[in-house]
């Protein structure tokens, strides 16, 4: 029903209108004001559709609080009902915006006929209003579908000049950065309960990811994103080529793993400088997020080591053209040393290889191996060092229990930790814990 505000300073006159049969208009009282600026105070609380207001009121009058409507509320249909007949208000009234000018005492033929006439006319404007919301709706899912094919092919392949730029323009994907990254987000499960997930259920993960994706990432100006549907994967183009980008919004798809019962994995592509070239970020993108197996984390692509090395010269204000090449592969061995052992103090928890560490700096076992006994080291004693060197620390917190601390240190044996720990400490945990007790006792 339409809402109907009545301003008159006269309150039989406000009663008796607030007692006509409205209901039978579609239209229902929603207040009753003495005067203009009452009005205005009710309007800011409560939305209405028409006012029907006198002329002649204190504190503000009718042709103040028109004036007043047609600034705030340029959208609230105005009646007037004034005891007077003068021109002046009349042609007052129609410049800001009043339907009809009803001379009081009104009888109720009048009135209804005034009221007919304007139900018929917010019935027109609510009719087009709502057509216009559906060819908005319909342009913007069209625009969706197109820009959806758009990144479809984007990231599959490459798009010569003229295609790229037609399509672009349908999709209303905006091509015009510096750098490009592509990356995937992968929902970890699939399977609920030891049972594939229904179409039905998958199609609303698909769509939920979708809206949600587009909230964080699109609606930022990030870039765009595409959901696959079937294999429940994002992929997303980031237009400023940042990698961080990749991480934020992993981490703020966290906040809804109880909605998709899974956690969130990761691959970021390489940088790429062209269009054209985006389908190879992508595609770069797809292998990172191939070889990694742990759930919930997030893998780059190579060359993101390479550019570890070109910021570290950087850093060092080291020209790189000053450099041999024997110098730049050592300098290169150095930031993938430093890179595994920092996956390796993140990791130390669970069960760790050196398959896997050595997957996650892009290098074979071999030659990781090589770069520890190059300095000195061994992959499985500095492993040993940090999980130790933890446990150690977890010893002096009393309400840890031994085997607690086994298990948050990466082994499932007890037995053969306490074998190691000896062996590392010269002490069994329960001795070594039992020292620690003895020196704080003094």
């Amino acid at each position: 029903m339409y809402q109907l505000l009545i301003v008159d300073d006269e309150k039989v006159i406000r009663d008796g209108l607030a007692a006509w049969t409205w209901g039978d208009h579609g239209i229902e009282v929603a207040g009753c004001c003495a005067h203009g600026l009452e009005a205005l105070q009710f309007l800011s609380n409560h939305p209405v559709d028409i006012v029907m207001t006198d002329i002649r009121m204190p504190f503000m009058d009718g042709i103040a609080l028109m004036e007043s409507l047609h600034r705030t509320y340029p959208f609230i249909k105005v009646i007037v009902l004034s005891g007077y007949s003068d021109f002046n208000y009349a042609q007052k009234a129609t410049q800001h915006g009043a339907v009809d000018y009803l001379l009081k005492p009104v009888s109720f033929p009048e009135l209804s006929n005034s009221i007919k006439r304007l139900t018929v006319r917010l019935d027109e404007q609510k009719q087009n209003r709502q057509r216009l919301e559906v060819l908005t709706r319909k342009a913007s899912q069209l625009t969706k579908v197109l820009r959806d094919d758009f990144l479809g092919k984007l990231f599959e392949k490459p798009l010569q000049c003229e295609t790229l730029e037609q399509d672009a323009a349908e999709g209303e994907v905006l091509l015009e950065a510096e750098s490009y990254t592509a990356g995937v987000i992968r929902l970890d499960r699939l399977a609920i309960h030891g049972k594939r997930i229904s179409e039905r259920e998958q199609n609303l993960l698909a769509f939920s990811l979708d809206n949600i994706v587009s909230d964080l990432w699109d609606s930022q100006h990030f870039g765009y994103h595409l959901v696959d549907r079937a294999g429940l994967e994002v992929y997303l183009l980031s237009k400023d080529g940042s990698r961080q980008r990749f991480t934020d919004i992993v981490g703020q798809l966290h906040r809804y793993v109880g909605l998709f019962r899974s956690t969130f994995s990761t691959g970021i592509g390489v940088t790429v400088s062209d269009p054209s070239e985006i389908h190879r970020s992508m595609l770069s993108a797809r292998s990172a997020l191939a070889g990694n197996e742990e759930e919930g984390s997030v893998k780059v692509a190579s060359s993101y080591l390479e550019e570890l090395v070109i910021e570290q010269r950087a850093a060092t204000a080291e020209p790189a053209d000053e450099e041999s090449p024997e110098e730049d592969d050592a300098s290169r061995d150095s930031i993938i040393l430093v890179e595994a052992k920092r996956y390796m103090k993140a990791n130390y928890g669970r069960s760790l290889t050196l398959k896997e560490v050595a997957d996650h700096v892009f290098i074979s076992t071999g030659h990781l191996s090589l770069l520890f006994k190059n300095a000195g080291e061994r992959f499985l004693k500095y492993l040993t060092t940090i999980r130790m060197n933890k446990a150690k620390e977890l010893m002096l917190d009393n309400s840890y229990k031994v085997y607690e601390i086994v298990e948050l240190v990466g082994y499932s044996d007890p037995a053969y930790f306490s074998e190691v720990f000896k062996r590392h400490t010269g002490k069994t945990p329960n001795e070594y814990r039992g020292k620690l007790k003895q020196s704080r006792n003094g």
